[in-house]
């Protein structure tokens, strides 16, 4: 399976994977907007086949150590226990007071891609500039078809419990997400404010400082005006889409925790978390359900803030890494929070 490799004049290149697709000519002229553009048409068609897409991923044990090594962050890993093969990452200072554990996204079959590891670099930066050190847990979770719902659920709760035991109080961890990993952030906190018979219980001691969900996915479905409107500006493949939700979860499992659009307003009062940001991107084929899962979460009456980023599309914020390009409001709204949660 060939590797695609993008070259962004004037940027670091930036790779995607595809069985058909050649390389893209860029011109050195080219706005950003328009290389943007390109960018995200060079996804969209590496991402249309899951299968294809799943062969030529980098695991996230060779990933994520190399991309520390690249950036010059300090790396553990650790295995959680009774989590059922899961792995945390320890990114950046033990020694830091605040956690950001973090579940990256993928539609649950493929592991992070390098930009995943690079934005998060730079919450690390951004919060340390603003004197809060930061330390990042990130989560290695089993991926379909192999590993489905509800396992991924439950090695989200088994890496918070770990990270409480390892000496972070809830009162001092951020959970975070994007896309898969968003849903993963919801399916996390639904297990704890309701029971799951597959889940063991987590009972928290004080609610969780934060929850950070970029662009999420909430719904399985591609009956949304945002597909049609935003089908050739997003990323996001409908094909390759739709195979990653049917390998993740059945129809018959499509419920509150998998796919959080079915949940009402009082599914989410009792979530124990201080505050909430959620972003998406008005250019997503995800925005209209996301749309409506803010106004829900907004009714529930938690603390929290929601944003439609202008002309972004989705999870914005580990492209605009990946390729080197000049981060958007996305970014920006994630970055402001991040710094002034703790």
């Amino acid at each position: 399976m060939p590797r695609i490799v993008i070259s962004i004049v004037g940027y670091p290149r930036f790779s995607a994977v595809s069985s058909d697709f050649d390389p893209l000519p860029l011109i050195v002229n080219m706005s950003l907007s328009s290389q943007k553009e390109a960018r995200n048409a060079a996804l969209r068609q590496a991402l249309s086949s899951a299968e294809a897409a799943n062969a030529a991923s980098i695991p996230d044990e060779k990933l994520v150590p190399e991309q520390c090594k690249d950036l010059k962050l300090p790396w553990q890993v650790e295995e959680i226990p009774d989590s059922e093969g899961a792995k945390l990452h320890w990114i950046g200072d033990r020694s830091a007071t605040n956690v950001l554990l973090y579940f990256h996204g993928g539609g649950f079959g493929l592991p992070a891609f390098p930009g995943h590891i690079q934005y998060l670099a730079s919450c690390m930066e951004k919060a340390a500039t603003a004197g809060n050190k930061l330390l990042v847990a990130f989560l290695e979770y089993g991926l379909t078809p192999v590993t489905k719902y509800p396992t991924q659920y439950l090695q989200a709760v088994q890496a918070l419990r770990y990270v409480i035991a390892t000496g972070y109080p809830p009162s001092r961890i951020v959970v975070g997400g994007d896309s898969a990993g968003g849903n993963m952030v919801l399916g996390l906190l639904s297990s704890i404010s309701h029971s799951h018979p597959a889940i063991p219980a987590l009972e928290l001691s004080t609610k969780l400082r934060g929850a950070l969900l970029m662009s999420p996915w909430v719904s399985f479905s591609k009956d949304w005006e945002s597909y049609r409107g935003n089908a050739d500006r997003d990323l996001v493949a409908e094909t390759g889409m739709l195979e990653w939700a049917d390998a993740f979860a059945g129809p018959e499992e499509r419920n509150n925790f998998s796919e959080p659009i079915k949940a009402n307003a009082d599914w989410w009062k009792t979530v124990p978390v201080e505050n909430t940001l959620l972003v998406w991107g008005e250019y997503e084929v995800f925005r209209d359900s996301i749309a409506e899962v803010a106004e829900t979460l907004v009714k529930a009456g938690i603390s929290i803030k929601t944003v439609e980023c202008s002309q972004q599309v989705h999870v914005e914020s580990v492209l605009d890494s990946q390729s080197g390009m000049e981060h958007g409001p996305m970014s920006k709204e994630i970055w402001d929070w991040l710094t002034s949660v703790y």
